[in-house]
């Protein structure tokens, strides 16, 4: 069985060649925002996990709350309804995000530092990175303890690692060698 985040990669995936094609990925995006709201709707969430509440009434439910959506995301909303991943909408939104800045040129990054990082601080990471690598970067930070200094740099698949922990590790099997 797939697991939830390629689940929700493939919706997003979907819903992200659907809005390429119309030429309305802001659009989408706002919709997606919409949806990812409106699911978090604690009457809808309940509503959803009740057995007694037939899928009609369901899609009844969540089209009063948000009267506003394009038939488009209706029917994805529907598509979530019918095959019960509306508990994914967040990790949907967020893959489409992702999607929609790579295709503009955006690329996204988490910086975690062994302590919190000011304004300053993370403006000059964040201009840093953009201009070495050439791209409008999104950076996301975090802090982990564990890494006595220095900062490790996650993009997608790719992990630079300059933490002081990691840079202690190698000094130390360089010496056992």
């Amino acid at each position: 069985m797939p697991s939830g985040s390629n689940v929700a990669r493939r919706y997003a995936e979907g819903a992200f060649q659907l809005a390429v094609e119309e030429k309305s990925v802001d659009a989408w995006r706002e919709e997606m925002a919409r949806l990812d709201e409106l699911l978090q709707d604690e009457v809808l969430v309940a509503a959803f996990k009740n057995p007694a509440v037939t899928m009609p009434r369901r899609m009844e439910l969540a089209r009063r709350l948000a009267p506003e959506l394009r038939p488009q995301s209706l029917n994805f909303m529907r598509l979530l309804i019918e095959h019960h991943r509306t508990v994914l909408i967040s990790a949907i939104r967020q893959e489409f995000e992702r999607l929609a800045d790579e295709a503009a040129g955006i690329l996204h990054a988490r910086l975690t530092t062994a302590i919190a990082l000011d304004g300053d601080d993370r403006r000059r990471y964040q201009e840093a990175l953009a201009r070495r690598l050439g791209r409008d970067v999104r950076v996301t930070y975090d802090t982990d303890g564990r890494l006595l200094g220095g900062a490790t740099i996650q993009m997608g698949d790719h992990l630079v690692d300059g933490s002081i922990r990691t840079q202690l590790l190698r000094m130390r099997q360089r010496l056992l060698e």
